[in-house]
């Protein structure tokens, strides 16, 4: 299957290819018939080094980013917020794959619903981030993503 292609993807020593496998497997559980629920710790631990990166050569923080977003729309209760939010939160806003914004905001919204006091101790590092994000022109959102955080 694609899943292990994809995995081994994220530790190969081209930058390239590791960006390509954290796209890949973010959409692959985002088109997942299952519950990949049982995969998300290996999932993280392999994106970990990739959204720490001080650069985002070949868009591989922004791929990373929208990697764990998607785990985070699959299933939030699978994900260690408290471990992953600095994390990810650190590597955003998205620089250079604005697609992977859409996902990205539409998670900040879903744990802003739904997961309120996991995300909370970390509003102080997300708030500039949104704010950044909703005043740049290369940001994109979903329509309902857009009207929520503008309410914020």
């Amino acid at each position: 299957t694609l899943f292990p292609m994809f995995m081994a993807a994220l530790s190969d020593e081209h930058a390239e290819v590791r960006s390509n496998g954290a796209f890949g497997v973010g959409a692959l559980i985002e088109s997942a018939t299952i519950d990949a629920s049982p995969y998300f710790g290996d999932v993280l631990k392999a994106l970990y080094p990739l959204i720490k990166r001080s650069d985002n050569s070949n868009n591989i923080k922004d791929n990373a980013a929208g990697c764990v977003a998607r785990l985070i729309l699959e299933n939030a209760d699978a994900v260690p917020l408290s471990d992953v939010l600095p994390a990810w939160i650190g590597a955003l806003p998205i620089r250079g794959d604005h697609l992977e914004d859409l996902p990205v905001y539409d998670a900040v919204c879903h744990l802003l619903k739904n997961k309120r006091a996991d995300i909370e101790p970390f509003m102080p590092m997300l708030m500039p981030v949104l704010k950044q994000a909703m005043e740049s022109t290369d940001t994109l959102f979903s329509d309902e993503s857009r009207q929520y955080l503008a309410s914020l």
